[in-house]
């Protein structure tokens, strides 16, 4: 019998649409060259400018109205500074694929929405993976970019505790706003330890809100900054603080259908997701790292 029940394009979207809702890191990357990139191997191309680092010089002789002297500096040659804009790629270099079957049985007795109900699961496992993905370019692929001023303790990492969760948050918070990041644009992701550590802090514990975050978990911002809670960061245990968008990202469903099976009755549910990940440039400088024992 042929399947009449599932329809891959409407598990596609609905895919897409529960994946922008459901992830916690990727939901705060850029993900805005999505559009441009199709299939693996695409890349899209960026323009990153460097940094100005701007000095002042005495005006010799400024204010000597005795002489008429409005000094002496400015009026000069000035000295030129090199402005180089660099080139940068992302590219989509990685892959997932999923088969996942399902009988005729199973999609015609279904009470539920069959292409919702398996788009979420899709999803969870999905975003997981991808969360996952935004971690390692953090923490690994990309971290020797991130200035040695953001990574707190990493030659000797901390034992995270209730007397010490709380300073540490501050000091990724100082770390970023020393490189001129906006409080407003920081974001702050914990592991479920840290997070239960934080509840537990001295922050909390005798403050005018400590009744309503206990009762409900939600901790909300931290000296400014939103707290995110990703299972993600529960085996390598570090908090990172970012602006948001810091890290680029671009995510494609790249092939969807339903293959009824030659030798039974029921579907094969084919789907292949091809994505990449890049932290341009001056980005870097927008993320912090607590190491964390």
């Amino acid at each position: 019998m042929a399947n009449t029940t599932f329809t891959a394009a409407i598990f596609a979207k609905e895919v897409i649409r529960n994946l922008d809702r459901d992830v916690i890191l990727l939901g705060h990357t850029d993900r805005g060259y999505e559009g441009e990139i199709k299939k693996g191997g695409d890349s899209v191309r960026v323009q990153t400018l460097p940094t100005l680092t701007f000095s002042s010089s005495a005006i010799v002789g400024a204010g000597d109205f005795a002489n008429a002297d409005i000094g002496t500096g400015p009026g000069g040659v000035i000295a030129a500074t090199d402005f180089t804009v660099s080139l940068e790629n992302l590219v989509i270099d990685r892959f997932s694929n999923m088969r996942v079957t399902l009988t005729d049985h199973e999609m015609a007795q279904n009470v539920i929405n069959i292409e919702a109900a398996v788009a979420k699961r899709f999803t969870q496992g999905l975003g997981i993976m991808l969360d996952n993905r935004v971690r390692d370019q953090i923490l690994v692929t990309q971290v020797a970019d991130i200035p040695a001023a953001n990574k707190l303790d990493s030659g000797a990492p901390i034992t995270l505790t209730t007397a010490n969760v709380y300073s540490s948050i501050l000091a990724l918070r100082s770390a970023l706003k020393k490189q001129n990041v906006l409080v407003k644009n920081m974001r702050l992701f914990v592991g479920v330890d840290a997070e239960a550590l934080l509840l537990q802090s001295s922050f909390l514990v005798g403050s005018g809100e400590a009744t309503s975050v206990l009762m409900n978990g939600n901790i909300g911002t931290v000296g400014g900054v939103p707290v995110f809670t990703t299972t993600a960061l529960d085996a390598s245990k570090e908090m990172i603080m970012m602006a948001e968008g810091s890290v680029n990202t671009a995510v494609q469903l790249l092939n969807t259908k339903t293959v009824e099976g030659t030798d039974g009755f029921y579907n094969n549910l084919l789907t292949e997701v091809v994505f990449g990940m890049k932290i341009f440039g001056e980005n870097a400088k927008a993320i912090a790292i607590q190491y964390v024992a």
